[in-house]
């Protein structure tokens, strides 16, 4: 099964042992249609520090996390203040996203 990074992500680069990074900024995510709605989440101490546990939360996987971060700006999770607001996307909407976006 392919994350999502491998999915929608342009390869930015593949270093000698094989590994690909993938460049998130390929895509504009600006685009990124809301059209299902989506859930307001307020992030705990704890989250910050472990923020893919939202991901999987709400979807039953962590491979959405970086579209979490992506979508609401977060650079880095570790300096979100308690207690902040994140919109969450429908699923819906992601499974849309990235088959409209895939390479």
């Amino acid at each position: 099964m392919l994350t999502m990074r491998e999915t929608i992500y342009k390869p930015l680069e593949t270093l000698s042992e094989g590994t690909v990074i993938n460049d998130p900024t390929s895509i504009d995510w600006k685009t990124f249609k809301w059209n299902n709605g989506y859930f307001e989440h307020i992030v705990t101490k704890h989250e910050t520090e472990q923020f893919f546990k939202i991901s999987g939360a709400y979807y039953g996987t962590y491979i959405y996390t970086d579209l979490i971060k992506l979508l609401n700006n977060i650079i880095d999770p570790f300096e979100m203040i308690p207690g902040s607001k994140i919109k969450l996307p429908k699923l819906e909407d992601i499974k849309q996203f990235i088959f409209e976006n895939r390479k």
